[in-house]
């Protein structure tokens, strides 16, 4: 599997963690690579940023309270639409890794349809920002390659298309085929851009699920998605 690993540059701690996502990928035989990431100080340069906003989303209200959360945001929304386009063009499947992972074992070659989460067995644990207590007792019901459980709990809550929607628990490590990424992009492109991790639903693309996970977190979050 072609993997990805995004991170900041001339971001010290985000430089080293991207670095041990490296040597943990190579040790376990990804063909990985690092990707420094578009930023808020340089996301108005790229094209996308002029994409349509879904109404009533969650980017549009950071868009209104608060500017400098928003270019945050936006940056990482459009570096997933510049890597599910690289995917499309590639005519591959491929893993997009944010700079706090670290893979554990090997690629099973798994033959998912579409999307597949690669850490789903450590998204509600710390020190993910979603380790909430609404989530902690939460156990994905099946072993294995598996559609998206029925009894999700976190589904996409705004009031637009994608209301009641299965939504992606953050976008740490995911999996993504060229008939997946083509599903993103056209719904993107119909009904506008959100948050990152707000795109990637039941309602825009096949999720599915794989455990045991390859993938779990660094043992430190550096929150960068929240502009720190």
């Amino acid at each position: 599997m072609k993997a990805q690993i995004y991170y900041i540059k001339d971001h010290k701690e985000s430089v080293k963690q991207a670095n041990e996502a490296l040597r943990s990928f190579y040790k376990h035989n990804w063909n990985a690579e690092l990707r420094p990431g578009i930023t808020a100080k340089t996301v108005e340069d790229y094209p996308e940023f002029g994409w349509n906003i879904i109404e009533n989303s969650r980017l549009h209200d950071f868009k209104n309270e608060n500017y400098n959360k928003y270019l945050t945001k936006m940056s990482c929304a459009i570096n997933h639409i510049k890597f599910w386009e690289e995917v499309v063009d590639e005519d591959l499947p491929m893993a997009f890794i944010e700079h706090d992972a670290i893979c554990t074992t090997s690629w099973d070659n798994v033959e998912f349809d579409e999307y597949l989460i690669l850490n789903c067995e450590f998204v509600f644990k710390p020190p993910n920002k979603l380790a909430l207590k609404q989530f902690k007792d939460y156990v994905w019901p099946s072993f294995g390659l598996s559609d998206w459980p029925s009894n999700w709990p976190l589904n996409y809550y705004k009031e637009n298309k994608w209301i009641s929607s299965a939504m992606a628990p953050g976008t740490g490590a995911y999996a993504i085929t060229p008939a997946g990424a083509k599903k993103l992009l056209t719904n993107v492109m119909k009904y506008g851009i959100d948050q990152s991790d707000f795109m990637i639903n039941s309602h825009n693309v096949k999720m599915q699920y794989y455990i045991p996970s390859p993938i779990k977190f660094n043992n430190i979050n550096l929150s960068t998605s929240y502009g720190i």
